[in-house]
């Protein structure tokens, strides 16, 4: 008792792997999520304003994914 055994040690690798893969796999799939995700606690003219590697294009296309977090600067 109390002892991992060499399977269990197994199948919890194999669950951090999957999540880090899924995690690769969102990131590659949905890269302003983190963006987005930063920008939900920001305020005004600071959400607004393109961030750094958007062109104004860019960055008026990003924020129309977003209505809900945008919706000031739509």
């Amino acid at each position: 008792m109390g002892v991992i055994s060499l399977m269990d040690k197994k199948i919890i690798l194999y669950i951090i792997i999957g999540l880090l893969i899924l995690g690769l796999l969102i990131m590659t799939f949905f890269p302003g999520i983190i963006q987005a995700w930063t920008d939900s606690s920001k305020t005004g003219s600071d959400k607004c304003s393109p961030a750094p590697g958007y062109t104004e294009e860019e960055w008026r296309e990003h924020m129309s994914h977003h209505p809900n977090i945008y919706k000031d600067c739509l």
